[in-house]
């Protein structure tokens, strides 16, 4: 199916596809270089890939086209991903198993965004960013840290895929059950299809699913996001590739300032209190 709709795509040239700006000087690749760099350390930090600071900085400091600006993004959350795993002492954190099975669902529904994002215009997309957004920021501000996430039950899903794990974290390490994972594979399936169509990676959706509906540690939601967001803006990448709205004169910038920013922030993440992390987030 996400073939066919390539395909279908791949056959329409909307005749507002934009190119980059005329005035491509060593002055914009620096604000490249600069927004891409707070944009790597914050996503790394919190698990959100950077897509929502990208995006918005290339559109409206810059004057890139919405919609390379959202593919750009996309090689830009790969790039995030690939640094922060590069930091030793992720792997205490990261729920692979977790991470693997959620990745099925958000990599082809990321196909799918980026296709729809390709037929729509970027005046929609603009708004679906916006609401989008808005949206994630309602859901973080009424999330709160839940004392009993720990004692909670293992249940049949996550026994059967051996999902429950430890957190290893300041203090001593914790058991924690993984629960309701049906429901964490279809909000990862809407996830998918944001990064995709908004080039934000998703991981703000992912932390959530992974940290409300799932009851994992806050900690372990954001470097397991890390692992998948790469993965996940991958899929789409290829899609914009291949439909040829990735600019190299912008994407090389750009991962040359997420990879520093992107390392530094994962560095952070096993050194900074819970509360700071949800501030930030």
């Amino acid at each position: 199916m996400c073939a066919g709709y390539l395909r279908l795509a791949v056959r329409r040239s909307p005749a507002d596809t934009a190119r980059l700006p005329e005035a491509h000087t060593p002055a914009f690749a620096l604000i490249v270089l600069t927004l891409s760099a707070a944009a790597g350390f914050i996503g790394s930090l919190v698990g959100l890939g950077g897509g929502a600071l990208l995006v918005p900085g290339l559109v409206l400091i810059l004057g890139v086209d919405m919609k390379e600006a959202v593919a750009c993004s996309l090689v830009g959350v790969v790039f995030t991903s690939s640094a922060a795993g590069m930091v030793r002492g992720r792997d205490r954190f990261t729920n692979y198993r977790v991470g693997l099975l959620l990745e099925v669902v958000a990599g082809a529904a990321s196909v799918v965004g980026a296709v729809t994002a390709f037929l729509v215009r970027p005046t929609v997309l603009q708004f679906v960013f916006g609401v989008v957004l808005l949206g994630i920021a309602a859901l973080s501000l009424r999330r709160f840290e839940d004392e009993d996430t720990h004692a909670l039950p293992s249940t049949p899903w996550a026994r059967a895929l051996r999902l429950d794990g430890v957190e290893e974290g300041l203090g001593p390490p914790r058991v924690y059950h993984v629960q309701q994972v049906p429901l964490g594979l279809s909000i990862m399936g809407v996830a998918g299809s944001i990064a995709g169509m908004l080039g934000l990676g998703a991981g703000a959706v992912k932390v959530l699913s992974m940290d409300v509906a799932m009851k994992m540690p806050f900690r372990t939601s954001t470097v397991t996001s890390n692992f998948m967001i790469g993965a996940t803006a991958a899929a789409g990448a290829i899609a914009f590739l291949r439909l040829g709205l990735i600019e190299p004169r912008l994407a090389g910038p750009m991962a040359e300032g997420i990879v520093p920013g992107a390392m530094l922030g994962s560095w952070q993440v096993g050194r900074k209190r819970l509360p700071l992390l949800r501030k930030v987030f």
